[in-house]
């Protein structure tokens, strides 16, 4: 019967598509978000930052200022990618193996590709970096994700000659700016697309920590009395504006501007702190080891608006945010104050305006257009929402020995910062702390009114807590992560050591890699595979003691080998798969050194088919 419902599904969107097709109009989308730019991350709000790309967006678009995304970037983003709460979708933190929508979900990209859309991507993915999770696998013909090569999870915040996979396969380090290098990309699509409707999401890894940007646009600040760190932020944004103002060029240049709708937005609230970096002789800048927070009288220059608290928690400033929508020739400039949208809603107003459908066997949006918002309307019932800071997922002791990592124990909301939001007031959980708050008339959330309506406040935690188990109730919340073992036209499988959804022992699991602590600790995998036969398999491990043992297992294979010290890919020999879901097992046998072994991380597997 879903099969039946699901065919029904494609042929109505098919015939919808082939109506569409035929009609001019469509417009093109142009989909930015930024990273850490928060609500008052402006030129027009922040003096003497100056943003004028920017500004004219806000001023000559539809500005929304009661949008609200998820408190960190992953979370947001998978939100935007798949028009639902990000705790539904398979998407449980940022790193951790964990940022990967479930691959059931039908991301935003597939939905373009189905209405008939170019689709390209561009910069910060964020959203699951195995073979199967990168974008060119998921909706998008173009994809240009910054990723490095051996260590996918890091490189996004490289700002200065990153590193760039092009279609599933490692492209090489772009040498200069990397906020340049991806507008390069972003031009590029657009003038190959220019005669067809075309999609292009391009998600900026600017203004994330750490903070940099040439030295003149820094030193432009600090010669107006800025310190050097709030300088290179300023600086920052300015280059960063500088290329959204290539953008906008590109589209007149192209004579398209006047249907191509351009949506603009940060994926979360700001942050006060980065890290130092400082330029080497070779011209790569490295970490220093030091930080910096801005002051008191900076932070409240940077956050005039008075918001409470920073992004990654269940506060307002971590939450709220603009988004701004431009197309002069189509949408007369207003600001959108009253109704409260989600970025959950940027998903139905994308396929609506590309005239697309979804199949019916996808799972239910939680967003809702808003197409008519954008054409001055004012109906609108804003849905409650409920989010929270991701973190690091907590791992579930079971009766059968094994710690699991994602259950409905993974996001401990006492152990979190979340929010609740319902009409005009929003419930917040600070680690256990509760507190009340009306946001329209309190919107730097000051006045605490738990015990002043306790009425309300016991309605709204009430709601809280039902909301909370919905998510629960969805299939994808909380879902073991599941990699693609895909080996096809030659290539090499890669698998991510951080997605182990259980553990047994002393085991622990960071953003990027997995530890074992005791002897016969074990750590598995889940993972799909595609093509049945023999493969070759190699660990990418650093730290690695002396007389160090694992046993691998995989399909009916169990190899035990040593991995050799100083090193960082080690043979793990050869295993024989079978097509379909199966458990790859890490056990440790033996080392020399189990205080150093504690330091050791896995990072990830290459799999290669033999025969």
């Amino acid at each position: 019967m879903d099969g039946l419902r699901n065919l029904f599904g494609i042929v109505l969107f098919a015939s919808f598509f082939n109506a569409c097709a035929a009609s001019e109009s469509r417009p093109n989308i142009i989909l930015i978000m930024t990273d850490d730019q928060g609500f008052d991350d402006y030129g027009f709000r922040q003096a003497p930052m100056q943003t004028p790309t920017m500004d004219k967006m806000a001023r000559g678009g539809v500005r929304f200022d009661r949008f609200y995304t998820a408190p960190a970037c992953a979370p947001t983003r998978s939100a935007l990618m798949t028009g639902r709460n990000y705790l539904k979708t398979g998407t449980a933190a940022v790193g951790f193996g964990a940022e990967g929508p479930h691959m059931d979900e039908y991301l935003l990209g597939e939905a373009m590709q189905e209405a008939g859309y170019a689709t390209g991507m561009v910069g910060k993915w964020n959203l699951g970096l195995s073979d199967a999770e990168l974008p060119s696998r998921r909706g998008f013909d173009e994809a240009w994700p910054i990723v490095q090569e051996e260590v996918r999870s890091y490189g996004r915040y490289t700002h200065y000659n990153a590193p760039f996979f092009h279609n599933g396969r490692y492209a090489g380090i772009e040498e200069g700016w990397q906020v340049d290098r991806v507008t390069d990309k972003a031009l590029e699509f657009i003038e190959s697309n220019k005669e067809s409707p075309f999609f292009l999401y391009l998600a900026y890894a600017q203004p994330h920590e750490p903070w940099l940007c040439p030295k003149e646009y820094q030193q432009k600040y600090i010669d107006q009395g800025i310190g050097p760190e709030y300088a290179m932020f300023m600086g920052m944004m300015e280059q960063l504006d500088e290329q959204l103002g290539r953008v906008l060029d590109s589209l007149e240049k192209n004579h398209i501007s006047e249907n191509t709708i351009v949506l603009f937005l940060g994926d979360n609230g700001p942050t006060p702190t980065t890290r130092i970096l400082e330029q080497q002789p070779d011209g790569w800048f490295r970490q220093t080891g030091d930080y910096y927070s801005l002051d008191k009288e900076e932070w409240a220059r940077r956050n005039p608006s008075g918001f409470r608290e920073k992004k990654a928690t269940g506060w307002e400033c971590a939450v709220r945010n603009r988004l701004l929508v431009y197309c002069p020739a189509k949408y007369t400039p207003r600001v959108v104050t009253e109704q409260r949208t989600l970025v959950m809603d940027i998903y139905p107003t994308l396929v609506e305006l590309a005239g697309g459908l979804r199949p019916t066997s996808a799972p239910e949006l939680d967003g809702q257009s808003l197409v008519n918002l954008f054409k001055g309307k004012t109906e609108w019932e804003s849905q409650d929402y409920f989010t929270a800071e991701a973190g690091k997922p907590k791992m579930h002791l079971r009766e059968d020995g094994w710690y699991y990592r994602f259950s409905e124990y993974t996001l401990p909301l006492a152990e979190r910062s979340s929010c609740f939001y319902s009409g005009d007031y929003v419930i917040v959980n600070d680690n256990g702390v509760w507190s009340l708050y009306n946001v329209v008339d309190d919107p730097q959330q000051k006045a605490d009114l738990k015990y002043q309506m306790p009425k309300k406040f016991m309605l709204m935690r009430a709601n809280y807590y039902a909301e909370f188990e919905e998510i629960l109730g969805d299939p994808h919340a909380f879902s073991d992560p599941i990699q693609e073992l895909n080996v096809s036209n030659g290539r090499e499988g890669y698998l991510e050591m951080e997605g182990v959804y259980r553990v047994k022992g002393k085991n622990s699991v960071t953003w990027a890699n997995t530890y074992f602590h005791e002897l016969n600790a074990a750590q598995e995998l889940k993972v799909d595979v595609s093509e049945s036969g023999e493969y070759a398999v190699t660990l990418r491990a650093l730290g690695v003691p002396a007389e160090t043992r694992l046993r691998f297992e995989a399909g009916a294979s169990s190899n035990e080998f040593n991995l050799v010290q100083g090193k960082k890919f080690h043979s793990m020999g050869r295993v024989r798969l079978d097509p379909g879901e199966q458990t790859f097992t890490f056990t440790l046998l033996d080392t020399a050194d189990l205080k150093q072994v504690g330091k050791m991380g896995l990072y990830s597997l290459s799999l290669k088919k033999i025969n």
